[in-house]
């Protein structure tokens, strides 16, 4: 899989300990709308996340999906986009002093129409995550916004970026503006 893009923030001693995790993210389409997540600051993200001890990519992203939006995931129509690697030090308390570094791995795929239940981790349900459907140009204006207005932290650049690399990628292979 070809990295996209790398974040380093270069804020951190190279001998510090690593805390290493890897995410699996989708690219979901329904006709020129993007299945994402929205929470209560205006953020938009792709659905996804970390990869549990075992799992395969596509488990991972099956699982993913269908815990934060409802929807199954047809494994079939599963195809690599590339991923995002990013290094940082990690401020969270109980993994202060380390080093953060993330693979975020991205793939496209596609849905079955019918949507069950969500199944949201309790951060989840205090940052109000919730299912949307954005145009790439609404998420990225979303994404924006929420930029210029809270500043730029790692988590948001990173979906931020994501949605321009998938606006370029379709730039490229369509020649077109999605």
């Amino acid at each position: 899989m070809e990295r996209l893009l790398l974040l380093d923030a270069k804020d951190y001693d190279e001998d510090m300990d690593v805390w290493a995790r890897v995410a699996v993210r989708g690219i979901v389409f329904f006709g020129d709308k993007l299945l994402l997540l929205d929470d209560n600051k205006g953020e938009v993200s792709l659905p996804g996340g970390g990869q549990d001890e075992g799992e395969s990519d596509a488990d991972t992203l099956i699982r993913e999906i269908r815990e934060e939006t409802g929807y199954s995931v047809i494994p079939d129509t599963i195809r690599p986009f590339g991923y995002i690697e990013e290094k940082r030090r990690d401020f969270k308390s109980y993994h202060e002093g380390r080093i953060f570094h993330q693979i975020s791995r991205l793939y496209f795929c596609e849905v079955s129409a019918e949507r069950g239940e969500t199944q949201l981790s309790e951060q989840e349900k205090r940052y109000g995550m919730r299912t949307a459907l954005y145009t790439l140009d609404e998420a990225i204006a979303k994404n924006r916004t929420m930029l210029d207005n809270v500043g730029e932290l790692a988590w948001n650049q990173r979906e931020y970026k994501t949605l321009l690399l998938i606006k370029e990628h379709f730039k490229c292979t369509i020649g077109h503006d999605t």
